[in-house]
């Protein structure tokens, strides 16, 4: 198979997985002009396709290949911590889903893309273009996965212990209240870095309010160890 012409508008592209991403990958795929079967449960039949999209559990993923090779010709994944020892080609976009989006929640996002080959990776480049998103190639797999965590699921984390303090404090509707507050945040350190953008008692040194501020937080282990970090970016070099 030589990759590059995999991408002609009959290729047809079995994604297995019918989760939230499965879904959502299906419906941009087939909006982008590519013969979609599925989302297809990975308990299902393998059909024949090009390419198997496969949009399971890391775990999942050695066993499905496996099932797939003999239906398709090139093998992917999503994962985005997950290597290339089960298939042709991962592309894995940079972004949370819920499953309800439109198919243009790709447009404008990264892909982390990788291939077992030349071809391979400009296949997966041309994919994830075709979708809308910007390919980009990374060298530890594991350190960009847990990137993408601190970004958005530890994120969650620290914004339900500000909703929980507002709450507390009498805020109604806490979560609209605090989002001007967290993207003016996330603007500032697009623009500036975490250093620069950094404001607040630990910025300005003034450790009895943090200390009144650690009184009132219902999860002190959480407050302790944020402390401990922002007062560690205020004093990096």
């Amino acid at each position: 198979m030589n990759p590059a012409s995999a991408l002609a508008p009959a290729t047809i592209i079995a994604v297995i997985g019918a989760g939230r991403l499965g879904g959502v990958l299906s419906r941009a795929l087939r909006t982008a002009g590519f013969s979609v079967l599925g989302p297809l449960r990975r308990d299902q039949s393998m059909p024949s396709a090009d390419i198997a999209l496969l949009c399971v559990p890391d775990a999942a993923i050695p066993a499905v290949a496996f099932v797939a090779r003999s239906h398709v010709r090139l093998v992917a994944h999503v994962s985005g911590a997950t290597g290339l020892d089960d298939v042709d080609v991962s592309i894995h976009p940079l972004q949370t889903f819920t499953g309800a989006e439109t198919p243009d929640v790709f447009h404008g996002i990264g892909a982390a893309i990788d291939g077992r080959t030349d071809g391979d990776r400009e296949l997966a480049a041309e994919l994830a273009r075709a979708l809308g998103m910007n390919p980009f190639t990374v060298t530890d797999r594991v350190a960009y996965h847990a990137a993408a965590s601190f970004a958005s699921n530890f994120v969650l984390t620290v914004l339900d212990a500000a909703e929980q303090l507002a709450t507390a404090a009498g805020v109604e509707n806490p979560r609209e209240i605090l989002a001007p507050l967290v993207r003016q945040s996330v603007d500032n350190w697009q623009s500036q870095g975490a250093k620069a953008a950094l404001t607040g008692p630990i910025a300005r040194g003034d450790e009895q309010t943090v200390a009144r501020q650690r009184e009132a937080a219902p999860d002190r282990t959480l407050f302790d160890a944020l402390a401990a970090a922002t007062r560690a970016l205020k004093d990096r070099a």
